[in-house]
């Protein structure tokens, strides 16, 4: 077969905003009349997962198993061992809250475990199984904007299936501001980033500092100890170039008595320990006076001032460019075409208070130039990226596992596993350090051959190209890239397969072994998922 010379426009663009191209996505967008059909398509998404990924995650079961607690132990559970759905997936917060606090007394805590496992393998799933592969992309990239640790507090961690599913998800298209006041009322927020111990006598100024520096206005924001310092100026809306120490000091007042329900006193009353996000009127700081320059002392209903500080952080200039600066780094890589920057920061501008602000955006990204179909690949494919992409390209099925959950965590990759609040970088240079490239092609070998995963190559390869290392090649290469290699890493290839390890060895037998070829071309593809044009979308 002829592999074609050169990238398809379509294809490329496609790499850049999935987790991975394949032919038949190419052959759908044409289908649908270009990129602006399928970006249509992608963008009309049911509330949840669509049909065939949704019956897949339903039908999927995980063991958990645990022993009855020791007879002079306070524990009070029974013995388990069974196959079970995924019930935490969907559960409320209040059973998660009740699981998470109960552990080790009415609960043992492989249960406070599972939830992390049940959440974080339908990331992997949804991530290679959705037919939207654009909110897929998108809730990936904004669970890193706003990142939660997975293992920096069992509290956090239990109640991070309402984080995903309430404040990220339903928002990824949509806007900003409705999403950053969602992503402040989680409970796994307000834990992760200690809000929900903020008192009106000590007010935490932990989330006060990050919600400025990490999620809206970004780093380059912060000017110093106070306004006295050099740069601090005054736009003509009256609010400030940027942030200072003094700012966050008062935005921690600010964000005081925004907590979650722990059986705390609210007045007269006991609060119910349900972890829900609630307003402590007795927790909140009321002495706040200016956020960046704008006056809060006239805001004296509950939450009001909280409510404001939202809005002078969500439509600030600095977060438009601070965000979709971020945003073009992650699709097109470290340096991204200023024209697409620009194009975005003005959409975002332009739409800030619309219902599909973020929608807007990406369609200024995607279709107001030609960059995304025909600027080279440079971004790297992180290792849990090209996982995925292998897993997309080679038509494999993947079910839940507990491993899952912690293979990546060598390398800080993987959903949730980066732990600080700042994510998990998104530059070439970090992961191209030589320990995280040799454990990344471990993996890629490995994949295929994992116990959780249905993968069948020996059927999509057609028996007529298996006896020619050539064609078994070009096969491969064509499903999983798409376009001819550099001729040495083809021929590298080619050679590699005409060895004892080839398809063409295992096939050319009187009497071949099902098993040694389909061996034999699972080595093969993770061979390829190991080339540079793999590696680079």
């Amino acid at each position: 077969m002829a592999l074609a010379l050169d990238p398809d426009p379509i294809r490329r663009a496609l790499n850049r905003i999935t987790f991975g191209a394949r032919p038949e996505d190419v052959q759908l967008v044409n289908n649908m009349g270009g990129l602006s059909g399928w970006l249509d398509d992608q963008f009309n998404v049911p509330a949840g997962d669509d049909d065939a990924l949704s019956t897949h995650l339903a039908n999927q079961t995980m063991r958990i198993n645990y022993a009855a607690p020791a007879v002079n132990s306070t524990g009070m559970w029974t013995a388990l061992d069974e196959m079970r759905p995924l019930l935490y997936l969907t559960a409320d917060t209040s059973v998660l809250w009740e699981v998470a606090t109960e552990a080790g007394i009415t609960y043992a805590t492989q249960e406070r475990t599972r939830i992390r496992q049940e959440l974080i393998g339908a990331t992997w799933l949804r991530n290679a199984h959705s037919r939207y592969q654009l909110r897929e992309f998108m809730a990936d990239f904004w669970s890193n904007h706003f990142n939660i640790g997975k293992a920096e507090t069992e509290y956090a961690t239990a109640v991070l299936p309402i984080f995903d599913s309430q404040a990220i998800r339903p928002y990824v298209f949509g806007n900003f501001r409705q999403m950053l006041e969602a992503t402040a009322q989680s409970p796994a927020m307000l834990i992760y980033l200690d809000n929900w111990l903020s008192t009106a006598t000590t007010p935490n100024e932990n989330y006060a500092r990050e919600i400025m520096e990490l999620h809206t206005l970004g780093q380059s924001s912060y000017l110093g100890v106070d306004s006295s310092v050099n740069g601090y100026t005054i736009g003509p809306d009256g609010v400030a170039n940027g942030f200072t120490d003094a700012d966050v000091v008062q935005n921690s007042r600010v964000l005081s008595g925004w907590t979650i329900k722990n059986g705390q006193r609210s007045g007269r009353q006991i609060v119910p320990s349900t972890g829900e996000f609630f307003y402590n009127p007795i927790q909140h700081n009321a002495t706040a006076t200016k956020l960046l320059n704008v006056d809060l002392t006239l805001d004296v209903a509950p939450m009001a001032q909280g409510l404001k500080m939202l809005d002078i952080l969500a439509y600030h200039p600095n977060t438009a460019t601070f965000i979709v600066t971020k945003l073009c780094v992650r699709i097109f890589g470290d340096t991204p075409p200023a024209t697409a920057i620009a194009r975005g920061v003005a959409a975002w501008k332009a739409y800030a208070k619309d219902q599909y602000q973020i929608r807007r955006v990406l369609e200024a990204i995607i279709l107001g130039g030609n960059e995304i179909q025909t600027m080279n690949a440079i971004k790297i494919r992180r290792p849990y990226e090209r996982l995925i992409a292998l897993a997309r390209t080679t038509g494999t099925t993947m079910n839940i596992s507990a491993d899952l959950t912690t293979v990546l965590d060598g390398l800080n990759d993987g959903p949730y596993a980066w732990q600080g609040p700042n994510g998990r970088p998104d530059v070439n240079q970090y992961w191209l350090a030589s320990g995280t490239v040799l454990n990344g092609w471990n993996l890629l070998i490995a994949f295929p051959g994992w116990a959780a995963n249905t993968v069948n190559l020996t059927a999509l390869t057609p028996a007529s190209i298996m006896a020619s290392a050539t064609n078994v090649v070009e096969f491969w290469v064509g499903l999983m890239i798409g376009h001819q290699l550099d001729s040495t890493r083809m021929t590298a290839l080619v050679n590699d397969q005409n060895g004892a390890s080839g398809v063409p060895a295992a096939y050319n037998v009187r009497s071949p072994v099902a098993s040694r070829i389909e061996t034999a071309l699972r080595r093969l593809v993770s061979m390829i998922a190991t080339t540079y044009e793999f590696t680079y979308r």
